[in-house]
């Protein structure tokens, strides 16, 4: 799953494809353009991605009470084949 993390308003905005999606202030865009593919702009954006497999084990394991389960998130490098930076 790719989001994008605004830095100037602390937005964090999960992606689509059905349609562009902007931060709280709108410094920052992205959409997916296929199931796998996405880009994003805006000079305040940092991407982030969660592993998809790790997302769903924790969901399926949630447990009652305590921390909650744990899962994988991270930074998208700049450079990366599937989540494209717009100019």
């Amino acid at each position: 799953m790719k989001l994008i993390l605004c830095t100037k308003c602390q937005d964090v905005v999960r992606l689509i494809q059905e349609n562009e999606r902007s931060c709280e202030c709108g410094n920052c865009s992205g959409q997916y353009t296929d199931e796998l593919n996405a880009w994003y702009k805006g000079d305040t954006v940092i991407p982030l991605g969660f592993a998809n497999n790790t997302l769903l084990m924790a969901l399926l394991n949630q447990p009652d009470c305590g921390w909650g389960e744990n899962f994988t998130a991270f930074v998208i490098p700049k450079e990366c084949d599937t989540f494209k930076k717009k100019p």
